[in-house]
C-alpha cells in the first residue's frame, strides 16, 4: 500500500482503484463464476471417496447455483469496484463453505488440503482486479474459516492444512501489491497520455481534442456532461495578436497565450472548461450557466485581462458569445463565433452576444452598398451598434 500511495496522490487512490477494477474486471468475474461452477464438480470427488453415488454431498455441492445465477443477473449492474469488490469475493467464500458442508459427509476428511489450497488460487484470480488493501483480510478470512470449521469437520491434520495455507497467503499477498505496484505505473502512464492527449501544451488549457471527446459525434451533442440550464459558450480571441508576435516576437506571443489562460481560469468555475481553439483563439464552456451569467463571466474576463499587467506589454480581448440549450453543438460554437467577429469588426474589447445581433449577422448585404462602401449615411448595423455592445465598464 505504501508504494502505491508514493506514486498516486490519496485524493486519487479511489479513481486509480476503479481503474484497477475496470481493467480486470472480465478475469475477476469469470474467475468468480469459475470457482462456483469447478466446486461443483467436486461431487465427482465425493463418489470416488464414498465409493458409490454420495447423495449426501449433492445438495452441498449445487446449492452454489442459486448465488451464480444471482451473480450472472446482477453483474451487469455492477459498476462500482466495491460492489464487485464483496459480491465476486462472496461467490468464493459461498464455494468454499459448500465444500466445508460436503465434507461434513466425508468418510476420510484428509482430501480437505487439497481442496483449500486450490481455494487460495481462486481467491488469487478473483484478487486482480481489488484493492490489495482489502484483498489481503478477505484472504486471510480463508484460513479463517478452515479453523473455524475444523470446530466440528475435525480435520485429521488441521496443522498441517495452516501451515500450508499460511506461507500460500502470504506469497499471494505480495504477488498481489507487486501487480498492483505495476499497474499504478500503467495507470498514471496513461494518464498522462490522456492529458497530453487533450492538452495544450504551451497554455496547459484542454485542446480541441477535448471538445471532440465531449461532443457525441452521431448527434453533434455533448455527452456526459452536467449541464444543468444550459451551457454558455465564450469564443474569446487576442485583438491584434500579430502586432503582438511581430513586435514581442513568438516568445512574447507565448507568454501572452499563457496570460490570458490564467486569467480565464481565474474568472471562471472548476465546473468549466477552457479550450485552446487554435492560435490566439479560445473557446470557454459554461457548464450550467444562464445567458445572464455568462455575459457577467465573460466581461469579468474581459476587464480581467485588460487591467492586469503581463510581462510583455498591455492587451485587450474581444469575446462572443451564445448559448447552447440542445441540438448541434458545433452549432453553438460557430454563433459565437459571428459574436466574435462581429465584436473585432466595430471596436475590439467588446463582449458581443450573439443574440444581440443574430438579424444583423444573417443580413445579406446588399451588393450595390458592398460594392459602393456604403459611405452615405448610417447602415442599420452602425445604428444598432450601441444596443448590441455590453458596456466595458
Amino acid at each position: 500500500m505504501d508504494m502505491i500511495t508514493k506514486k498516486i496522490a490519496k485524493e486519487e487512490m479511489d479513481e486509480f482503484y476503479q481503474s484497477k477494477f475496470d481493467y480486470f474486471r472480465s478475469p475477476s468475474y469469470v474467475a468468480a463464476m469459475l470457482t462456483g461452477l469447478l466446486q461443483i464438480t467436486y461431487f465427482i470427488s465425493d463418489c470416488q471417496i464414498f465409493g458409490r453415488f454420495a447423495a449426501e454431498t449433492l445438495i452441498p455441492r449445487f446449492i452454489i447455483l442459486i448465488p451464480i445465477i444471482i451473480l450472472a443477473m446482477v453483474e451487469p449492474k455492477i459498476k462500482s469496484y466495491k460492489l464487485g469488490l464483496h459480491i465476486y469475493y462472496l461467490i468464493a467464500h459461498c464455494a468454499m463453505w459448500c465444500t466445508i458442508w460436503a465434507i461434513w459427509y466425508l468418510p476420510n476428511k484428509d482430501y480437505a488440503r487439497e481442496g483449500f489450497i486450490i481455494m487460495h488460487l481462486a481467491f488469487i484470480a478473483i484478487g486482480l482486479g481489488m484493492p490489495v488493501k482489502y484483498h489481503v483480510p478477505i484472504h486471510f478470512a480463508v484460513i479463517m474459516n478452515i479453523l473455524i470449521s475444523n470446530l466440528w469437520n475435525h480435520y485429521e491434520h488441521v496443522d498441517l492444512i495452516i501451515s500450508l495455507a499460511v506461507p500460500v497467503w502470504i506469497g499471494a499477498s505480495v504477488l498481489m501489491a507487486i501487480l498492483e505496484d505495476s499497474y499504478a505505473d500503467q495507470y498514471l502512464i496513461r494518464k498522462q497520455l490522456e492529458k497530453s492527449s487533450t492538452t495544450d501544451n504551451l497554455t496547459e488549457a484542454y485542446n480541441r481534442n477535448k471538445f471532440e471527446e465531449i461532443v457525441d459525434s452521431k448527434n453533434e451533442a455533448p455527452k456526459g456532461l452536467n449541464m444543468g440550464s444550459g451551457v454558455v459558450i465564450l469564443m474569446i480571441d487576442v485583438d491584434k495578436f500579430k502586432k503582438i508576435n511581430d513586435t514581442y516576437g513568438h516568445d512574447g506571443g507565448d507568454k501572452i497565450l499563457i496570460f490570458l489562460t490564467e486569467r480565464i481560469k481565474s474568472c471562471i468555475r472548476a465546473t468549466d472548461l477552457v479550450i485552446r481553439w487554435g492560435g490566439e483563439e479560445f473557446v470557454v464552456l459554461l457548464m450550467g450557466a444562464s445567458p445572464s451569467v455568462g455575459l457577467r463571466i465573460a466581461e469579468h474576463i474581459r476587464h480581467s485581462v485588460e487591467t492586469t499587467e503581463n510581462e510583455v506589454c498591455p492587451i485587450t480581448i474581444s469575446v462572443g458569445v451564445s448559448q447552447y440549450d440542445g441540438g448541434n453543438y458545433h452549432e453553438a460554437v460557430k454563433r459565437a463565433d459571428k459574436a466574435l467577429y462581429y465584436a473585432k469588426e466595430h471596436g475590439r474589447n467588446l463582449v458581443v452576444h450573439y443574440d444581440d445581433i443574430a438579424d444583423l449577422v444573417e443580413e445579406k448585404p446588399d451588393k450595390t452598398e458592398k460594392a459602393s462602401g456604403n459611405k452615405k449615411g448610417k447602415s442599420k448595423k452602425e445604428k444598432l451598434i450601441g444596443h448590441v455592445m455590453h458596456d466595458k465598464t
